[in-house]
């Protein structure tokens, strides 16, 4: 199962490699799953058309909520990146995700997720 950051979904949706390869093979193999983070960010500058194709991804997929065990991790990670590397709280959000559902996080930027107890990857084609 996969975990999808919000770049890859953009660039999967407007059919960039290997991005759209990637997504594609994760829906193929039922593997996919979305932070309710990545919904929120991409929400925010999609077109109608990408809406309605990010609104049959979250029909089919589960989507991950965050509650107060989430956020308390989230809080730890954004504590801990203080100190050196200043992660987004956002970031902190999905890495906690990924890391309570035991999931590996897709992402193209792999430095937002320097935690060290989740799985990052970067989008392949094959996977």
């Amino acid at each position: 199962m996969f975990l999808v950051d919000t770049n890859v979904l953009i660039r999967a949706v407007a059919g960039i490699s290997p991005d759209a390869p990637f997504l594609k093979k994760a829906i193929e193999n039922n593997a996919v799953s979305f932070p309710v983070v990545t919904i929120a960010e991409f929400l925010t500058k999609a077109s109608t058309k990408e809406k309605k194709i990010l609104d049959k991804l979250v029909r089919a997929f589960p989507v991950y909520s965050i509650d107060e065990k989430t956020a308390r991790l989230a809080a730890l990670y954004r504590k801990q990146s203080l100190k050196r590397s200043r992660v987004k709280l956002l970031d902190c959000f999905i890495a906690a995700q990924a890391n309570l559902n035991k999931i590996i996080l897709v992402t193209n930027n792999r430095s937002d997720f320097p935690m060290k107890d989740i799985k990052v990857m970067l989008p392949k084609s094959q996977y």
